[in-house]
């Protein structure tokens, strides 16, 4: 995430600048930009090639539980481009094939199990999931509509709250989502999702955290669908 850096670099000048400021007041900062805010966010690129095991668990409302596990495979082809392959595996064939390929300054390419997509097909669940194939993507992200309204501490962080809008929704896609993203780390901890309704329809939220090699990884997310009470859960197995 792009960090702003203050005004008064110095200690002496910081100094100063707290005197000259009335009795009992602090400097505000000014809130991003949300275009900007969002193309930082869906321009974070991984270091590496990497492969990870998860574990999806969706719950139900009888607390009836179903695993399945994924495996995830970060690839970078380029400097400038990155592929998030999901794949899931049901009585050891593999059921599901996702790619979901990103390229700086351009939109998202999809694929399943190496056909090209049409922009409908992503708003199919992973895994009988509440997770859509769009949500990997974060297409949200790339809407024309993004404001931030305020910073708020969620999970005991400090967050801007990120308002993205969707201008020609189809049938079948999000209408708005409002984002929680994390100041320090860029990383989005919380998002409410809505359609046509003034309430949220899925709820979306990191419930795991840890840190290694000074770096944020998350080892779980979970999303949940407001109608059916549905937790969908997915978990990763990091080494």
């Amino acid at each position: 995430m792009r960090h702003f850096t203050p005004v008064c670099s110095t200690p002496a000048v910081a100094l100063l600048a707290a005197m000259l400021l009335p009795h009992g007041l602090q400097a505000v900062e000014p809130l991003p930009d949300g275009n900007q805010l969002a193309r930082t966010i869906r321009e974070l690129i991984p270091e590496k090639n990497i492969e990870i095991r998860a574990t999806m668990e969706v719950i139900e409302r009888g607390r009836k539980r179903l695993k399945t596990g994924i495996l995830i495979r970060v690839e970078k082809p380029g400097q400038a481009q990155w592929c998030i392959t999901y794949e899931v595996s049901r009585d050891g064939k593999v059921a599901e094939l996702w790619k979901v390929c990103h390229e700086l300054g351009q939109a998202n390419r999809y694929e399943q199990k190496g056909r090209l997509v049409k922009r409908a097909e992503i708003y199919s669940d992973l895994a009988g999931s509440s997770f859509y194939i769009a949500d990997f993507g974060m297409e949200f992200l790339y809407w024309p509509n993004q404001t931030v309204l305020k910073t708020q501490r969620r999970k005991s962080r400090l967050c801007h709250v990120l308002e993205s809008r969707n201008p020609k929704p189809a049938k079948g896609e999000y209408h708005r989502v409002v984002s929680w993203v994390d100041k320090k780390t860029g990383g989005i901890l919380l998002a409410d999702i809505y359609t046509t309704e003034a309430k949220p329809v899925k709820r979306f939220s990191v419930k795991g955290l840890t840190k290694k090699d000074g770096r944020w990884q998350v080892d779980e997310m979970e999303m949940r669908d407001t109608k059916t009470r549905f937790r969908s859960q997915l978990q990763f197995h990091l080494k």
